[in-house]
C-alpha cells in the first residue's frame, strides 16, 4: 500500500503513514509501544507484533454535509469527500455512491455510523434531534431497501430493518473480524487450567466473555452500557467502573481478569486491582500511553508482565492495540 493508492492521503484524518516503507512504519509502531512504557520507567520486551491486513475495517464514521460524504480532516471538520477508502472491506465502501443523493435530498449536516456486524450492514445517520419527515423516511428506505444495509435507523429511530438483529444499533466492535478473531485466540492461549472464575472487565457485548463461555468457564461481564449487557444477559453487569470500580474484596475467589477499557484506561479500577489475589490479568489496550500507566499501578504493587504483544488493527494511523499478560 503506498499513497499513490489514495486519493485522500494527508486530506483525511485517517492514514497518517501511507509514505511509509513497511519496515519503517511496522518500527514507528513498535517504538511507539516500548516509548509509551519507557515513560512510566517500565522496559519492557514486545514479543511479537501482529500486522493485521490492510482494507479489514468493518466500521467508519462518515462525516456529511449536504450531499457532500467523507471523512474530517486531521483535526479539523472540513470534509475530505470519499467516493471509497481502501482501509474499509467492501460492502462500507459499495454504500457509499448510494448514500449521495438520498443525503443530498435530506440536506442535512451530520455523522453516519456504519458497522458490519454477523447479522448484516448496520447504519446509523445522526443530524441531532430532529426527527425524520415521511419524505425523508421514504428516501432513505428506498436507499436501505436498494443497498447492502440491513439495519437503518435516524437520529435513534428505527427507519428499515431487513434482518432482525440482537444486537444493540451502536454496539462496539473490534475495528477489523481479522483483528477481533486475533486478539480472541491470543486471549485463550493465555488460559491456564486453574483459570476457572473469570471476571470480564470493561466486557462490551461479550468479545472475551463469549469464547470464555464458550471454553465451560465460569465468568461475569461489567460494563457501563446498558444495551451491551442486555446482550450478556445473566452473564453481565451493568457498572460504571470510572467512577463506581469494582473493589478489591469483589475479587475474592477470582483467577483471573479480562479488562478492554476504551483508550483513557483504567486507573481507577487498576488501583483496586492492583490489591488482589488474583492470579492473572490480561489487559488489552488500544492506547499504549494509558495502558501504560495502569501497568505501572500493578507493577508498583508486585505485578510484573510476562508477555507483551502488539496487534495492529488501525493500520497506517497513530493508533495501536497491544495485548500484555501480568503476573502476581
Amino acid at each position: 500500500m503506498t499513497k499513490a493508492s489514495c486519493p485522500n492521503f494527508n486530506r483525511c484524518g485517517g492514514c497518517l503513514y501511507l509514505d511509509l516503507k513497511l519496515t519503517d512504519y511496522i518500527d514507528k509502531k513498535k517504538n511507539f509501544i516500548l516509548n509509551s512504557f519507557l515513560r512510566e520507567g517500565i522496559s519492557l520486551t514486545l514479543d511479537d507484533f501482529i500486522l493485521i491486513p490492510f482494507g479489514t475495517r468493518r466500521r467508519a464514521t462518515f462525516a456529511f454535509k449536504k450531499g457532500i460524504i467523507g471523512f474530517n480532516g486531521q483535526k479539523s471538520h472540513q470534509i475530505a469527500p470519499l467516493d471509497s477508502c481502501p482501509a474499509l472491506i467492501d460492502e462500507l465502501n459499495q454504500v457509499l455512491p448510494l448514500l449521495k443523493p438520498v443525503l443530498k435530498e435530506l440536506n442535512k449536516s451530520g455523522d453516519i455510523f456504519v458497522q458490519k456486524t454477523k447479522f448484516g450492514l448496520d447504519m446509523h445517520i445522526k443530524t441531532g434531534k430532529d426527527i425524520p419527515s415521511l419524505n425523508d423516511r421514504m428516501a432513505l428506505a428506498e436507499f436501505a431497501s436498494a443497498s447492502l444495509v440491513t439495519r437503518l435507523y435516524y437520529n435513534n429511530e428505527p427507519i428499515l430493518e431487513k434482518t432482525p438483529s440482537p444486537l444493540p444499533i451502536d454496539l462496539f466492535l473490534q475495528p477489523s473480524q481479522e483483528g477481533e478473531e486475533t486478539l480472541i485466540n491470543l486471549m485463550l492461549d493465555h488460559i491456564e487450567t486453574d483459570n476457572k472464575n473469570i471476571i470480564d472487565l470493561f466486557s462490551g457485548a461479550g468479545t472475551f466473555t463469549f469464547p470464555l463461555l464458550n471454553k465451560g468457564l465460569n465468568v461475569k461481564g461489567y460494563d457501563s452500557a446498558k444495551e451491551s449487557i442486555l446482550v450478556l444477559k445473566e452473564h453481565g453487569m451493568k457498572r460504571d467502573l470510572f467512577r463506581n470500580p469494582l473493589i478489591a474484596n469483589e475479587f475474592e475467589g477470582i483467577d483471573l481478569v479480562i479488562m478492554d477499557p476504551p483508550r483513557a484506561g483504567a486507573k481507577e479500577q487498576t488501583k483496586e486491582l492492583a490489591k488482589t489475589a488474583v492470579k492473572k490479568i490480561i489487559m488489552i489496550s488500544c492506547n499504549p500511553i494509558s495502558a501504560a500507566r495502569d501497568a505501572k499501578i500493578l507493577i508498583d504493587n508486585g505485578w510484573k508482565i510476562k508477555k507483551t504483544i502488539g496487534v495492529d488493527q488501525f493500520i497506517y494511523t497513530n493508533h495501536t492495540e497491544i495485548m500484555c499478560i501480568f503476573h502476581k
